[in-house]
């Protein structure tokens, strides 16, 4: 059973936090804040202002993670030879 857990830790590909992908996921998310904050103003006057602040908060958030994981890094993947 150890044999098996080792030889699964070594095919895992561990997943560094990477700062340099910051520059691309920061920008978004505020661009999604703004946009999704002023669309919710101007266009949807009847959701409560508590509620579009959820809103916001929930797309900005939701960015952030898609865009962090869409987004490789070199060294990601040690095979791929991909633009960077």
């Amino acid at each position: 059973m150890l044999k098996q857990v080792k030889l699964l830790e070594k095919d895992v590909v561990k997943m560094k936090f990477q700062k340099g992908r910051l520059k691309f996921v920061l920008p978004i998310s505020l661009g999604v804040a703004l946009a999704s904050y002023i669309m919710l103003a101007n266009k949807f006057q009847e959701v409560a202002s508590r509620d579009r602040i959820f809103i916001v908060i929930g797309a900005t958030i939701l960015t952030a993670v898609i865009s962090y994981f869409l987004f490789p890094q070199e060294g990601d993947n040690p095979n791929d030879r991909g633009p960077y």
